[in-house]
């Protein structure tokens, strides 16, 4: 996940400095500048399989027609393996922009290029979603995971939305994953994947991609912006 840096030396989250940079029209060029940093920095560690890069794509980023042309020259500069890379599209995102959002799939996973639904369940358009879209994995959104040990309306809700997504093939992540017994219970729906505090704090990059081109080839690791 994206982070910037203060003049204090602070590190500012996402959820703070990405709703400015959309209100004054920076989003896509903040978005495209991520993408095309990442795959340069890191492109040699993508092509020997250490790792995959997953992007989140706001809303202006995906309402830009040029979008794809943009990803597919960075991919071509820097050589990554399409495979490799990941976008994540929110359900406003997606509502914002639906036909926007409609082509950059297609034309992504013609390319092999992984595509995620990030917040699922969260907004009144996702089940819409999985029928219009051909999507590679489901993220569970971390309101319906984080109290899940005590919550049986929300272990039902996870249950439901893993059965459906592996009723059709993708695969399924639950975000917030912050406790043992959590995790638990996830493995117990047959949830695959998961993101949380529990399972890794947040780390620089550059960290991540050392230590995993370091180990053997075969282990991927999958970080996301």
């Amino acid at each position: 996940m994206a982070r910037l840096e203060a003049r204090n030396g602070k590190l500012i989250l996402p959820g703070e400095f990405m709703p400015v940079a959309e209100r004054f029209g920076l989003a896509a060029r903040l978005d495209r500048w991520i993408i095309r940093t990442a795959l340069s920095r890191h492109g040699r560690a993508m092509l020997s399989g250490a790792v995959s890069l997953g992007f989140n794509l706001s809303a202006q980023t995906l309402s830009d027609p040029q979008l794809w042309d943009f990803v597919d020259a960075a991919i071509a500069e820097n050589g990554a393996p399409p495979s490799a890379i990941g976008f994540e599209i929110t359900e406003t995102a997606a509502v914002t922009n639906f036909d926007a959002a409609e082509e950059f799939v297609r034309r992504a996973r013609l390319r092999h290029c992984r595509v995620s639904l990030d917040d699922f369940g969260a907004g009144m358009s996702s089940f819409e979603y999985l029928r219009r879209f051909p999507i590679d994995a489901i993220k569970i959104d971390g309101s319906f995971v984080q109290h899940i040990a005590d919550s049986r309306f929300d272990r039902e809700i996870v249950s439901a939305i893993a059965g459906i997504a592996r009723s059709m093939g993708c695969a399924v992540v639950a975000e917030k994953v912050e406790g043992k017994s959590a995790l638990e219970i996830l493995v117990g729906m047959g949830v695959g994947y998961g993101q949380g505090y529990f399972l890794h704090r947040p780390e620089p990059l550059e960290a991540i991609v050392a230590r995993a081109a370091a180990e053997k080839p075969q282990a991927r690791v999958g970080v996301a912006n």
